[in-house]
């Protein structure tokens, strides 16, 4: 049977009603995958995130709006953006909870930000304004699937077994970032302006945070369909 991974979701306002939503290219890149993509409403309930976690194989955390500083200890510069504080109460909740259960997961952008900061690690909140030298990752333009600047692959790692290459070019939507790293985690992939592109646990089977959009990829560039499928497999072995 195929792996059921749970996916975290936006929350929007139109209309004069709340939307919890995804953009269809998540859901597209798991089911390409060859799993089934579930996706989890947002809530503080403690025995409703501990029924999902009994649902999913996996998890998936999305991307979204920046994160609460005050989650790792500091207060808002004036450049932070929107923040939905029920959003990070229940993924800060669910990554803790599924990473005690070491069930795979995965990060993507906001994503990987919310696993660095949900495990002791600290975020850029800014890193234009804190960070010198850094160059275009937010382009006002929309580059979609098309790749933007170029990132640099650890050797030893999940993402460079799982994309087989020292250097590749990705994508770029992003002005926060892992700063200072959980504990127990290594930097996997770096810009050459020296922003953090991916990370993952040494101490749990697979837990890895990618900070560009390989799901808005992965139909122009094949080879970032091989991060879904990672997760995936990851699932199956779980299962068996």
């Amino acid at each position: 049977m195929k792996p059921i991974i749970g996916v975290t979701v936006d929350k929007t306002r139109g209309d004069g009603y709340n939307y919890q939503k995804i953009n269809e290219s998540n859901l597209n890149a798991l089911t390409n995958s060859g799993a089934i993509p579930l996706m989890l409403p947002i809530t503080g309930d403690d025995a409703m995130i501990d029924d999902y976690l009994n649902i999913v194989d996996g998890l998936y955390f999305s991307g979204g709006n920046d994160i609460d500083p005050l989650i790792f200890g500091e207060d808002p510069i004036k450049e932070i953006g929107g923040i939905d504080y029920s959003r990070d109460e229940f993924e800060i909740k669910l990554l803790r909870k599924a990473a005690l259960k070491n069930m795979p997961i995965l990060g993507i952008c906001r994503g990987a930000q919310v696993i660095n900061a949900a495990l002791g690690g600290s975020l850029y909140q800014d890193i234009y304004a804190q960070r010198e030298g850094t160059n275009g990752h937010s382009p006002k333009f929309s580059s979609g699937g098309y790749a933007h600047h170029r990132v640099k692959i650890e050797k030893d790692s999940r993402v460079y077994d799982i994309l087989k290459t020292e250097e590749i070019n990705v994508n770029s939507f992003h002005h926060q970032a892992v700063k200072r790293l959980a504990e127990g985690f290594k930097i996997t992939a770096i810009s050459e302006d020296g922003i953090i592109e991916a990370i993952e646990s040494v101490n749990h089977s697979f837990l890895v945070g990618i900070q560009w959009h390989p799901e808005i990829m992965f139909e122009r560039y094949p080879v970032f369909l091989k991060i879904f499928e990672a997760l995936v497999n990851e699932c199956l072995k779980k299962k068996r």
